[in-house]
């Protein structure tokens, strides 16, 4: 018994000498998978906000959803969700647009493309749209459904100039998946997996967010999917639909889904690739992520505060030059109130650019949102707040 003891005694011993003598080759897990410093990454960024005027907070008004910016003669052109019901802020709505000649003061105009008539396949709401420009030709893809069905689908619009008029094409250009079952099909409501009766394909429930991008002479149109039955919005993930024409038809990818996380689709030419910002939904949430081909994307960094439902102005979106130069300023939505409105992103997403990385660029850390959105509950008073301002504006 006493060398079995100091049999097992060595045996720890050799063991932790393996894990704490170090040879040429030896590295840690962690540094294997290390690819450099924040810093020094191009697509690491930290985003800033800042209101704007024209399309920020209005009672009885829901914008969100923005479209990805497009500068014409001078004016910047942006298309968003717009709706007045007080129990949603994305459906039974349209979709509008508004102009600026700074990306700061925005004068809102019009509708764009509204809701079909009773009984349309678009008759409850058109909503969640992005632009494409090909050849002097303006496209809007947007999800639309009807009061109906539970399941939504992608419809498309054109116009020869942004201002409209749009002319909707007669079918959608993409639908979901046909397999799941849900107990009732034309239950109006959005909870499936309370009308759940037998799960499907990952993009059998719903299609949302898409936008397309112009590849190698080919339209891929990225989506975001998630089966009938779900539990939670947080499972969903990426797909794309290519097509030949900007108006289709689209077939889906054999490799979808192409991401296993991802909410708002996000995506932008990247040097020879795309790129992707991909949200708070999955196992990959807060990520940027790269691909040559538009399908097989990977992990190249992660991001805090991404913003939710951005659109950004990406002066090459569209012009298929295989040499992205990425973006440092957009649009996106702030929903933690009762009306949903748009605010202003500046990040250094553009290549080339200087990062502004410094801690007074990046005010949420050490906060926790739940403290942000109610201080009071957490004992955080007015009073306090007030004072804490006043000690900083004394001691600056």
């Amino acid at each position: 018994m006493k060398y079995l003891a100091y049999f097992i005694f060595l045996l720890g011993y050799c063991s932790a000498c393996s894990v704490t003598k170090k040879d040429a080759t030896s590295q840690s897990a962690a540094m294997q998978r290390f690819q450099g410093n924040d810093s020094d990454n191009e697509l690491y960024t930290r985003f800033r906000y800042k209101p704007i005027k024209g399309l920020g907070y209005e009672e009885g008004v829901h914008r969100r959803d923005p479209s990805s910016i497009i500068k014409v003669d001078n004016l910047y052109y942006i298309w968003y969700t717009r709706c007045l019901d007080t129990k949603s802020s994305w459906l039974n709505a349209d979709l509008w647009y508004a102009t600026s000649k700074d990306g700061i003061t925005w004068e809102e105009k019009a509708p764009a493309v509204e809701r079909g008539e009773k009984g349309a396949w678009d008759d409850y709401s058109v909503f969640t749209t992005n632009i494409l420009v090909v050849n002097g030709k303006y496209y809007l893809c947007y999800q639309a459904r009807t009061f109906l069905e539970q399941r939504n689908t992608v419809g498309m619009a054109w116009a020869n100039n942004p201002n409209g008029p749009w002319t909707k094409l007669p079918e959608p250009i993409l639908t979901t998946t046909p397999d799941g079952e849900l107990l009732d099909e034309h239950k109006p409501g959005f909870s499936q997996f309370k009308n759940c009766k037998k799960p499907g394909s990952w993009d059998s429930g719903a299609i949302h967010d898409p936008g397309i991008i112009v590849k190698d002479g080919k339209y891929l149109l990225y989506y975001k999917g998630h089966p009938v039955c779900e539990k939670m919005f947080a499972d969903s993930k990426w797909g794309v639909a290519i097509a030949d024409k900007p108006e289709g038809p689209y077939v889906k990818s054999p490799y979808n889904p192409i991401t296993n996380s991802g909410h708002e689709v996000w995506v932008f030419p990247w040097k020879t690739g795309i790129g992707a910002l991909v949200d708070w939904a999955g196992p990959e949430k807060g990520t940027v992520q790269y691909s040559e081909d538009g399908i097989n994307f990977d992990v190249v960094t992660t991001l805090e505060d991404i913003p939710p439902a951005g659109g950004a102005y990406i002066a090459d979106k569209f012009l298929d030059t295989n040499d992205g130069q990425g973006f440092d300023w957009g649009l996106c939505h702030y929903g933690r109130s009762d009306w949903t409105f748009l605010v202003r992103f500046e990040c250094d997403l553009k290549r080339n650019s200087e990062k502004q990385i410094g801690w007074n660029q990046f005010r949420h850390y050490s906060t926790i949102r739940d403290v942000m959105l109610q201080p009071e509950k957490f004992g955080v008073t007015t009073e306090i707040l007030q004072g804490r301002r006043k000690h900083k504006k004394k001691n600056k």
